[in-house]
């Protein structure tokens, strides 16, 4: 204790460099979201059997993106020569397959059957299937760019949509979110601070110290993701800043009323500032170590979103440090300016408001359980609700990908937005005529399933049965045949 004081200029200077370093080499947080960020389910879901299913499907389906391209006339039918125009701008995308690096395309001008499932019904708009390699070089990011530029068509509304570039949007509300989050939790806490102290140079202190502690922890946490696969979402960030700024405020007012109080009782600053940090530091030591055992113990939690939440450990750690050791300087060289303009040092008075709370629930502790449940109850009976895991939601509706969802769900189907896929797996090969009758029968119970409305198999390609390759229809041919 008695270093940090006597050496808070040293302290400064250190967390000065730190800081200068934590913010040179903080990786690119938006492209270690999208490539370590995504939530993750357990290996024993089925979703995820099914996905490693799909990767060995051949080189043409591994390492792609699904990607939509919609073609919109609003609530009105396409003309002729939109139609043409969207013809152009599909004979561009698969002459520029190379350059926007497309692996697969599917289109309604293919056969009857897209057409069928490509065109909407009431023919206001029409769908491009777009199977695109996805890499390190070629991101999320950069094919929605490349894409909607490349889509763009005359006298037709054009989006690029897709589980993926919604991810993408996303993740890119995250990162701004955060940003608004920093900007709204320092303004909160400086209007707490500067009641709690009435001094604007206490808050700007506080929120100061509290910053640095936030960007090394940040800094710290994404190295570790880069270089050792440290639990990581598009959360990590929120839930560091939230934690740290709601903590570490709590923290500095514990410190500061401290240092106040030792000041009252006529301590000169270097002294005051070595009296707060053995006291209060000691309290927040504490109170610090039990934040770090509880977020440390998400490292066990087997859902990555749970377990992301372990880089506030992290963050604890490096905020115990820098109010302890950056304090200081403040504290012994502004002295009483600290609280500026209150000159009067004081230390914490009694509260006429919580003394008679707590004397009220001494005296009638039942009437105080009652009045608690009075309040209470009706409060928790009211949390219920439907749980919704649809990201689209946090992602706001100006955003082209999300308007061409909306699109696809409006004039074809919720389902054609979002579709289902039931992968089945044999150890013998499907393409014969024992199996795909077993996957006909499959198709036919799915159709008559509740909330299914189309069901695209490989004996029903096009949402409907193909009477050419049933043996009834076949009989009847050849019985024609015969009597012919």
């Amino acid at each position: 204790m008695k270093w940090m004081t006597k050496n808070h200029v040293w302290g400064l200077l250190g967390w000065l460099i730190v800081l200068v370093a934590a913010i040179m080499m903080t990786p690119d947080t938006g492209k270690l979201v999208a490539d370590k960020g995504q939530i993750k389910i357990p290996s024993t879901y089925q979703s995820v059997r099914a996905t490693q299913m799909q990767k060995k499907w051949g080189s043409d389906q591994k390492n792609t993106t699904a990607v939509v391209a919609v073609f919109s006339n609003g609530d009105d039918k396409l003309t002729p020569a939109q139609n043409v125009a969207i013809d152009r701008t599909i004979d561009k995308l698969k002459s520029d397959k190379s350059k926007y690096q497309i692996k697969g395309i599917t289109t309604a001008q293919d056969s009857a059957t897209a057409k069928q499932q490509l065109v909407s019904k009431d023919k206001t708009t029409q769908l491009v299937q777009l199977n695109v390699k996805l890499s390190k070089a070629h991101t999320r990011s950069l094919i929605r760019d490349q894409l909607t530029k490349a889509v763009k068509t005359s006298g037709v509304k054009t989006y690029v949509t897709g589980s993926d570039i919604l991810n993408q949007d996303f993740s890119d509300a995250t990162q701004a979110g955060v940003r608004k989050t920093e900007v709204i939790a320092a303004i909160f806490i400086f209007v707490v601070l500067l009641l709690v102290f009435r001094s604007p140079i206490t808050p700007i202190i506080s929120l100061l110290t509290v910053a640095v502690s936030g960007l090394v922890s940040i800094s710290v946490v994404t190295n570790l993701v880069q270089h050792f696969n440290f639990p990581f979402s598009n959360f990590t960030q929120v839930f560091i800043i939230i934690v740290l700024f709601g903590i570490g405020t709590d923290y500095n007012i514990l410190l500061y009323n401290q240092f106040r109080q030792e000041m009252a009782h006529g301590k000169n600053p270097h002294d005051a500032t070595a009296s707060a940090i053995k006291i209060g530091g000691r309290t927040i030591l504490y109170s610090g170590l039990s934040v770090l055992i509880g977020m440390s113990v998400l490292a066990f939690a087997k859902f990555s979103l749970y377990r992301s939440a372990v880089g506030i450990a992290v963050g604890v750690v490096v905020l115990l440090v820098v109010l302890l050791t950056l304090n200081p300087f403040f504290m012994t060289v502004l002295g009483p300016n600290m609280f500026w303009p209150v000159r009067k040092s004081a230390g914490e008075g009694d509260s006429k408001l919580w003394h008679a709370l707590g004397s009220t629930a001494m005296i009638r502790p039942i009437l105080t359980l009652v009045v608690m449940a009075i309040v209470m109850v009706p409060l928790a009976l009211m949390g219920h609700g439907t749980l919704d895991y649809d990201n689209t939601v946090e992602i706001a509706d100006n955003v082209p990908a999300k308007r061409g969802f909306q699109v696809v769900q409006k004039h074809f189907s919720k389902g054609t937005a979002e579709p289902t896929t039931i992968y089945i797996q044999s150890d013998h090969r499907l393409n014969n005529e024992q199996s795909l009758q077993i996957i006909d029968r499959l198709t036919k119970q799915l159709q008559n399933s509740a909330g299914v409305k189309t069901v695209l198999s490989a004996s029903q390609p096009g949402g409907s049965a193909i009477k050419a390759l049933y043996v009834r229809n076949q009989m009847a041919t050849v019985t024609s045949g015969l009597t012919k």
